[in-house]
């Protein structure tokens, strides 16, 4: 059933696939803000059902993240970490030292978080090494893409997925399904975008050098704010996994960590200014088109009686890949959970890094990869463009997605 919504949906997709060609100043969150508005005024959706739509929980967890991330940069250690992996003996080891670390740190701290610090570290090496910026942002978006699939909270859609699917031990399921298919795909984002290096031009490094993080004496609440984050994770995976019957949402978790930023820093102020308002608009602006569009039935309508069939692993595979190049991956994910009458261990992970995995086809498939993006330009950097991105993580999008489907199938059977 065509749809307004739909349509809308469409519209949003083309534009930012475009927007190469369109002013300058018209970023993606731009794009997505006007769609939004656009259903809003015709009625597709009310306002009331706009702010129900809304997943006030990731919201709540990308603002505490974004504060860590900002109060980070000013503590200096996207400086500190770019200069370590550039004084590294050789270049192969710095590019996988880069790759490991944006990894880890999207495991940890969410891919959004990991595109916020990393995106500077990628430019200090490609200014320090020569080499071009566009890959190494690619690789960036690439390995925090792949390295949140292996985590809980490695990004919204994990934690849309943790949320609803009430795992005795969050982290540790979420390990032992996907940590093989990440660490494969891992190494095949080094040695094929290790490749684009070597043999590309190197006229696009980066012109001139990165602002210097702000006088900031006090740096233990930034590094506080990380570890409170971390630990209150683990703890509700353990609370979850002793059957308590508690735990601690994961938007009130990033809240708390982030608090001691804004109770003790000297730039408190600033660091609220300073948190990515653009991409938490952008979110709060596909949420509210991705419920438009549920509501619209149109998505059901499509799916015929596919809808009976969400729980079997090759429907979830097909479905949460190809719908989150359209739609993004939260809002499908969001929307799956939502028509998934009972999700098991082996559907969810199924899901989960499928959906995750999608991101690395499209810019508008992982917010991530958009982050990235409006990060580049924040500092003057002219990042890569829509078809530029596609062309360099295809092959890393198809390795990565069978990699993963043919791992949890096989787990699914010894589950």
């Amino acid at each position: 059933m065509f749809s307004t919504s739909l349509a809308v949906s469409c519209a949003i997709f083309l534009l930012i696939a475009m927007r190469q060609w369109l002013p300058a100043r018209i970023r993606i969150w731009h794009i997505m803000g006007a769609g939004a508005v656009v259903l809003l005024g015709l009625g597709e959706i009310s306002l009331q059902d706009a702010f129900q739509a809304i997943d006030w929980n990731v919201i709540a967890y990308l603002f505490g993240v974004f504060a860590i991330g900002s109060a980070l940069y000013d503590s200096g250690i996207s400086h500190a970490i770019g200069a370590r992996i550039t004084n590294a003996d050789r270049p192969e080891l710095a590019f996988a030292v880069f790759i490991l670390a944006t990894a880890l740190c999207a495991a940890v701290l969410t891919n959004d978080a990991a595109a916020v610090i990393g995106t500077p570290i990628a430019l200090m090496l490609a200014r320090a090494l020569n080499w071009s910026a566009i890959v190494l942002l690619v690789a960036l978006c690439a390995s925090v893409t792949v390295g949140s699939m292996v985590s809980p909270v490695g990004n919204p859609q994990n934690i849309l997925i943790a949320t609803a699917g009430h795992f005795d031990n969050p982290i540790g399921t979420f390990a032992s399904w996907l940590i093989v298919p990440t660490l494969a795909s891992l190494a095949f984002v080094f040695v094929w975008l290790g490749r684009k290096i070597r043999n590309g031009s190197s006229s696009d490094v980066m012109d001139g050098d990165l602002p210097d993080p702000h006088d900031e004496p006090r740096t233990w609440p930034a590094y506080l704010g990380t570890a409170l984050l971390i630990v209150l994770i683990a703890a509700d995976s353990v609370l979850e996994g002793g059957g308590s019957g508690h735990s601690v949402p994961f938007g009130v978790a990033s809240l708390i960590a982030c608090a001691p930023i804004f109770l003790f820093s000297n730039r408190r102020v600033q660091t609220f200014r300073e948190v990515d308002w653009p991409t938490l608009a952008f979110f709060v602006a596909m949420f509210v088109v991705t419920g438009s569009l549920l509501q619209s039935g149109s998505l059901q309508a499509m799916l015929g009686d596919l809808q009976t069939r969400l729980g079997e692993l090759p429907i979830t595979a097909g479905i949460s890949f190809w719908a989150s190049q359209l739609f993004s991956n939260v809002p499908v994910v969001d929307i799956y959970l939502k028509l998934l009458h009972e999700g098991e261990i082996p559907n969810l992970m199924m899901l989960a890094g499928i959906s995750t995995l999608a991101g690395n086809l499209f810019i508008i498939s992982a917010a991530s990869n958009v982050i990235v993006v409006q990060q580049a330009e924040k500092f003057g950097q002219t990042p890569f463009t829509f078809w530029q991105f596609t062309l360099m993580v295809l092959p890393i999008t198809v390795v990565s997605v069978a990699l993963t489907y043919g791992w949890v199938i096989w787990m699914a059977g010894r589950f």
